[in-house]
């Protein structure tokens, strides 16, 4: 009896492992749900023909409501390299150098054949930066504007998770840096506000672009946040 037991107990287990993902999805999909995490479950059953019952927590996605999304104004910056920006950066390279001139000397000096090739090359790496940067000033302009075309309450749960992460990230960072245990307490705190901001506004940027690629039909997968910001770049209005 003892065998029997055991043996009815591993099949209804067996049972459950392949029906419960089943019917939560089914369940999903007839309730027309859009959830936010993994499922809690509890109050499992199953008796008899009565089939499967079990309980499924979840945190359900926020009513999000959004407008002109399309044809956002974007400021056109450009990458150019200025005279201004090569002088600028040369100044830098005295001040880190501790050096009175610029000259040929010391630019055979770094390696290169010439100062010409040696302000080339800073031009590159200048004109490379600038691109960067506008870039993300680029984004951020989308972000902005999407907060502020939008409406939905930010769930706390999202923003406590992601920053729990963040200050995992920070600690694992500054114990690689070699601080001391007091020091690192002491930076922890410092920037723990800035911390709950950063989760705030990640979970509320990720929401948003979530809500966008649900109305566009873009996948909704890893690749999701570069894809709808490529969708709001392309439908953007460029302007001088």
């Amino acid at each position: 009896h003892i065998l029997e037991k055991h043996h009815s107990a591993l099949a209804r287990e067996e049972v459950i492992k392949h029906l419960l993902p089943e019917t939560y999805r089914q369940a999903l999909e007839n309730e027309k749900l859009d959830v936010l995490s993994l499922p809690e479950i509890s109050d499992v059953q199953m008796e008899g023909g009565s089939g499967l019952r079990y309980k499924a927590t979840v945190e359900i996605k926020p009513v999000i409501e959004i407008k002109n999304y399309k044809k956002i104004q974007i400021k056109k910056r450009s990458n150019e390299v200025t005279d201004e920006d090569l002088n600028k950066t040369l100044e830098e390279v005295k001040k880190m150098r501790k050096v009175d001139e610029i000259n040929e000397e010391f630019a055979h000096g770094l390696g290169y054949a010439s100062l010409e090739e040696f302000e080339n090359a800073l031009k590159r790496q200048i004109g490379t930066q600038k691109e960067s940067q506008n870039k993300m000033q680029f984004e951020h302009d989308v972000i902005d504007h999407l907060v502020k075309n939008s409406k939905f309450t930010v769930p706390p749960s999202l923003v406590k998770r992601r920053y729990e992460e963040l200050k995992e990230d920070l600690r694992k960072y500054l114990e690689q840096s070699k601080l001391s245990k007091e020091e690192i307490e002491k930076k922890e705190n410092e920037l723990n506000q800035r911390l709950e901001e950063q989760a705030r506004e990640q979970v509320q940027t990720f929401l948003l672009l979530d809500e966008i690629a649900k109305k566009e039909n873009i996948a909704r997968d890893n690749t999701m946040p570069t894809a709808v910001m490529e969708f709001l770049f392309k439908n953007a209005e460029w302007v001088e």
